[in-house]
């Protein structure tokens, strides 16, 4: 073998290694993706919808008690369970191969820039679009932030963030 090439296939390798370990495990994980629209102006309106791990699309509206994410983003898998039990109706059904190439994007996109809130609306409330990875070692949640829109815009800077804001807003 030539000497020359030798570090070369060694960075290669190095590099294809680095990408096999940096995937999503989605076992147990029971919540993909969420759309949010909240607005606190006028009359309270809470409503959205979930993407769970069948490709199912459910959504809520004025749900009762509503488990948020916490101050760094993470949510419990016991207070996902209970909003997932808050799901009352059934929009559309994702099918699995778009599903799963969405699923593939959200590590990419946890890793974005995130921009600062940026008021550019009053009154309009905000739509929050995110994707969750799952620790099954903790039993958490983590959130991870597609784009908001509305009254506060929040953009994730990753392409891979962007490619599923894209599919997520032709949704229902």
């Amino acid at each position: 073998m030539n000497t020359k090439l030798l570090p070369l296939l060694i960075i290669l390798i190095l590099m294809e290694c680095k990408k096999e370990n940096e995937t999503l495990t989605t076992s147990n994980q029971e919540v993909f993706f969420q759309c949010d629209y909240i607005n606190y102006a006028w009359v309270y309106q809470h409503s959205g919808w979930i993407i769970d791990s069948s490709g199912d699309v459910r959504g809520y509206k004025l749900p009762k008690v509503w488990n948020f994410v916490d101050s760094l983003g993470f949510i419990s898998c016991i207070n996902m369970k209970r909003n997932i039990e808050q799901l009352d109706t059934t929009f559309t059904k994702i099918d699995k191969d778009s599903l799963a190439k969405y699923v593939d994007k959200i590590l990419d996109a946890s890793k974005g820039i995130i921009t600062d809130p940026k008021t550019v609306m009053f009154d309009a409330g905000s739509t929050l679009f995110s994707g969750f990875i799952y620790d099954s070692k903790s039993k958490q949640y983590k959130q991870v932030i597609i784009k908001q829109t509305g009254d506060q815009f929040i953009d994730n800077k990753s392409t891979e963030a962007n490619e599923i804001y894209n599919w997520m807003i032709n949704i229902r």
